[in-house]
């Protein structure tokens, strides 16, 4: 399924030719749109390319785009992909049998880059024209599908007025002095030699398989001031209060050209512009929300998360319009919980509003844990002043504000009052987990490539509310057994003794082995299980089974059995992997059981992928008198890798 999004981005002020008259803007635009994917969209910085000035020749552009779009082997088809030019457009007469029917005054538009109109070793460049642009466009849709977007703010053939003139230099239009048409024919893209064209609209007349957004229509002028460009600025003002998951492109240009004024005409082309912006790739749903809807009779507010979530008397949500991520998401209220149920809870709105929208969603703001996970930093002479944010942050007294993911964290100054020890070096963090489940009374040390403090703090404080979490009154006690077998990759049959003894499991580590889970349900309930995969290493957790909410049974019957990552269908092995310097390693696995379905993946940090691979919908509880009850099981692992001098 597609997912990512994919960007090149050209911005070009200053050009080789001195003939050229040099823009002020356009490096600054690609600046603030490349910004705007990495920051708002959260497009990793590997996904964007991004061309300016002298980077921008015309070759430099076209292998870029071949590179970094047509065979980034990355990119699955129906990613969302960005092409964005900000620069100089510019015409050329076109030379004979350019188009079908063919009369001495037709244009070429083109795009310019860095060394448009000066000498290569080749000939002069004569830009990128609209025939080769449309033929690069086209095979790329061919390789990676049709979810692609174009952004051109500039111009190509403005009415010459006087006022024209004096507006030349904040017009993104320059004149071609010295390439001449036959030169549009040696710098074609490949696939669109021998294609004469029928259509004379050049830019504006694009292909079925991508959407242009353009500054202006033929004859009108794309203009820069301080701010930048109109179109992009219009856009960067517009896109911080739009519903993106649900704008299309046609109601995108019209908000822009409200925002705009109607000073300048934006267009917005293409077959597919009634679709959502970006094909709504990056709009995906986000599970850290959950539904919220108004109960009748209480006049409170019920949220689909419960005791099994971690929820408590107390806890605090924010209240959205939506559950979608990367697109604005204001917070039009806050939620107290005042009644904890087993799968979900009521909580009291804050401040009242006049009106409960019909569907909502809720976002944890406060988990309200009684006991603060408690924080000792390791400082010297050296750390200190890395470590003086995270000093000068972290609360040292109880009640204060929560970190974002919501657990109350305290910074302790004593390391035996702690339950982690903190030290910040030049290449990452050393945390010191003291009296880890796994190793009793032996600290753990643990290495965290990151630089952002306060947020492995967050993550860290979060793993450990969800790792020692537990239901106090134990219903299912003695009655949920957990086996872990090793698989025989071809038969996929059990191929060893079950490692889980005595609630723990010491494995053999090897990184092509296959592992599956067998629970057995000893009670007279019916159970709905969801495991989940806990790594102290990277404090990441991840759903390894989520069962469909949709269905009408329950996964794991009274008295019955349920085999995970058995090999049957939508389902895969476990498999484990353990850094290749390390002779000793450990995880968890936790698994969590509720008499209803519910949704888990709230509970998810820094998923890895997952490796059973179930379909499942949001899950709606259906009120009863009947009790719910949940519970849990925690399952700790040991891997040891087999050392050939003899030591483990």
């Amino acid at each position: 399924m597609s997912t990512q999004v994919f960007a090149l981005i050209i911005g070009i002020d200053t050009y080789k030719s001195g003939t050229i008259w040099n823009l002020h803007s356009c490096v600054e635009d690609a600046k603030r749109m490349k910004r705007w994917l990495a920051e708002d969209l959260k497009v990793p910085k590997d996904q964007i390319c991004v061309l300016l000035d002298n980077y921008a020749t015309k070759q430099r552009i076209e292998d870029t785009f071949t590179e970094h779009l047509i065979n980034n082997s990355s990119i699955e088809r129906g990613d969302a992909l960005l092409i964005y030019f900000a620069g100089h457009g510019s015409c050329l007469t076109a030379p004979q049998d350019w188009y079908q029917h063919h009369s001495r005054r037709e244009i070429v538009e083109v795009l310019c880059p860095y060394d448009h109109d000066t000498k290569s070793t080749e000939g002069r460049i004569a830009g990128i024209s609209s025939r080769s642009f449309d033929a690069m466009l086209e095979d790329l849709a061919a390789s990676k599908g049709d979810n692609i977007t174009v952004f051109l703010d500039c111009c190509f053939s403005p009415i010459q007025t006087t006022a024209n003139i004096l507006d030349r230099s904040i017009t993104r239009w320059t004149r071609t002095i010295k390439a001449v048409p036959e030169d549009l024919y040696r710098d074609l893209w490949p696939s669109a030699r021998g294609r004469p064209l029928s259509s004379k609209l050049g830019f504006l007349q694009p292909s079925g398989s991508y959407t242009i957004i353009a500054a202006c229509s033929a004859g009108e002028k794309a203009q820069e001031g301080k701010e930048g460009g109109r179109l992009t600025v219009s856009f960067l003002h517009a896109v911080p209060d739009l519903p993106l998951h649900r704008t299309s492109y046609v109601q995108l240009i019209d908000r822009l050209l409200q925002e705009n004024g109607g000073v300048q005409k934006f267009l917005c082309l293409g077959k597919h512009k009634s679709r959502v912006l970006f094909n709504d790739i990056p709009f995906s749903p986000d599970s850290s929300f959950s539904a919220v809807s108004l109960d009748s009779e209480s006049g409170l507010m019920n949220v689909d998360l419960g005791a099994i979530h971690g929820v408590v008397e107390g806890s605090e949500f924010s209240l959205h319009l939506h559950n979608h991520r990367c697109s604005p998401n204001p917070i039009i209220a806050s939620l107290v919980v005042i009644d904890v149920r087993s799968s979900h809870c009521f909580a009291r709105i804050i401040p009242r509003v006049s009106e409960v929208p019909k569907s909502s969603w809720a976002k944890i703001t406060r988990w309200n844990n009684h006991r603060p996970f408690r924080v000792y930093l390791k400082t010297t002479v050296t750390t200190f002043i890395r470590m003086w944010n995270l000093w000068r942050k972290l609360p040292t007294k109880p009640g204060s504000t929560p970190f974002r993911n919501g657990v109350h964290v305290l910074r302790v100054k004593q390391e035996d009052h702690a339950d982690v020890s903190l030290m910040v070096g030049a290449r990452g963090m050393t945390i010191i987990e003291h009296h880890p489940i796994l190793s009793g009374k032996h600290n753990r040390v643990v290495k965290i490539q990151k630089n952002e403090s306060l947020i492995v703090v967050d993550e860290v404080a979060r793993f450990h509310l969800h790792l020692h979490r537990k239901n106090a009154d134990n219903p299912l006690r003695n009655l949920i057994e957990m086996e872990l077998y090793r698989l025989d990759p071809l038969t996929w049959c059990k191929s060893s003794p079950n490692y889980l003894k005595g609630g723990m499991a010491t494995i053999s580590y090897d990184e092509d082995a296959i592992y599956q889970v067998t629970i057995h349900n000893n009670s007279a309930v019916d159970l709905w299980p969801y495991l989940a995969y806990m790594d102290p290493n990277h404090y990441s957790i991840s759903m390894l089974y989520h069962p469909d909410s949709s269905s009408k049974e329950a996964p794991l019957p009274s008295h019955g059995s349920l085999d995970i990552g058995s090999g049957a269908m939508g389902s895969e092995a476990l498999s484990f992997a353990l850094a290749d310097h390390k002779h000793l390693d450990s995880a968890y696995l936790k698994l969590f059981l509720s008499s209803v379905p519910v949704s888990m993946e709230v509970l998810e940090q820094d998923p890895m992928p997952r490796w059973i691979n179930q379909p499942h919908t949001p899950t709606v509880v259906q009120q009863t008198t009947k009790t719910h009850i949940w519970d849990t099981w925690l399952a700790p692992l040991i891997f040891m890798r087999h050392d050939p001098g003899g030591i483990s």
